[in-house]
């Protein structure tokens, strides 16, 4: 064989184990959560290895044992953690550990508030933290608010923010402005009854966008508020699946396997850029769309398909 030929090859084999020992520097990854997210844990990992690149080793841990050492003892060798809810992040967190975590199925609100709790920040180099919110971007909610209002004339917009979701303020307002909509926001103390609140705010507004903040929105107030809506013949849109089914006229949300699957996508990314310290902040990719086409009728509102939905707003973010 003649000389240059065995350096060409000589050169190969090198570039090749260059490139092995970087792409799969990274090889266990270590999933955790609580028992009410088995579900996700298993389709993240039927995402994982439907995907053709070389799969890591995966550990999952239970949060509520995170803090017995032997335990957390099987994670010491992962080059990323995946805290699969708020329960599961603010275990690992707690746990003071520096290996990069991946956050998903938490709201964003809640996210940040771990963050300050446990004195920790998106963008430190040292201990790197990332973030999949569960939450949907604000103009994809309002893109879905054009969809289902009537074409002539404005309409007036009324949402409710609390303690958690008052930052939005700022940025809903821009967007409204951008978006041509009429944005009324009311802002819910500590002191006050939200659904009492929600009452008098349903006597300006058209519609009412729900934002996730649990002073506002959660167990004790969700049937209120939707039959406060219901009965001033105001459509309420919500902000999951369940608020739908429960009186909601519609919602914007994402699937767990529209979640698993960018989930899986991020966790090869960061283990194949091991050089790479990760941190981001993304909000869901893919979406879906539900209609309580039961409250359409009895509202007297004409509403299209779910798909047809979904198709309008996909083309209003190209």
């Amino acid at each position: 064989m003649p000389k240059y030929h065995t350096i060409l090859l000589s050169l190969f084999f090198a570039a090749l184990q260059l490139w092995q020992s970087h792409a799969f520097a990274c090889s266990t990854i270590t999933l955790v959560s609580s028992n009410s997210h088995f579900g996700m844990v298993h389709r993240i990992e039927a995402s994982l290895y439907s995907q053709p690149e070389r799969q890591p080793k995966l550990v999952h841990i239970i949060a509520e044992n995170i803090q017995n050492p032997q335990t957390f003892e099987q994670s010491k060798d992962s080059c990323l953690i995946v805290t699969i809810g708020s329960e599961a992040l603010n275990k690992v967190l707690k746990s003071q550990t520096k290996a990069p975590i991946l956050s998903v199925l938490t709201r964003k609100n809640t996210f940040h508030y771990l963050l300050k709790e446990h004195h920790r920040h998106l963008d430190d180099p040292q201990s790197p933290i990332s973030v999949i919110y569960l939450d949907q971007p604000l103009e994809r909610q309002l893109n879905l608010l054009q969809s289902l209002l009537p074409k002539e004339g404005k309409q007036n917009i009324g949402i409710l923010l609390g303690p958690s979701s008052l930052t939005e303020r700022s940025i809903l307002q821009k967007l409204a402005s951008q978006k041509n909509l009429i944005l009324t926001t009311v802002y819910v103390n500590k002191f006050e009854n939200p659904v009492g609140v929600l009452d008098a705010l349903l006597n300006d507004a058209e519609i009412v966008l729900a934002i996730p903040d649990n002073r506002i929105y959660n167990p004790k107030t969700t049937r209120g508020m939707l039959l406060t809506a219901f009965h001033k013949r105001v459509p309420l849109v919500g902000y999951s699946r369940t608020y739908v089914n429960n009186g909601a006229l519609a919602a914007i949300y994402s699937t767990t396997k529209q979640l698993a699957d960018q989930t899986a996508k991020q966790i090869l990314a960061i283990i194949q850029n091991p050089n790479k310290k990760p941190s981001f902040a993304h909000y869901p990719e893919e979406f879906s769309v539900a209609v309580n086409y039961q409250v359409a009728r009895s509202l007297g509102l004409t509403i299209e398909s779910e798909s047809q939905l979904k198709s309008t707003i996909e083309k209003l973010e190209k």
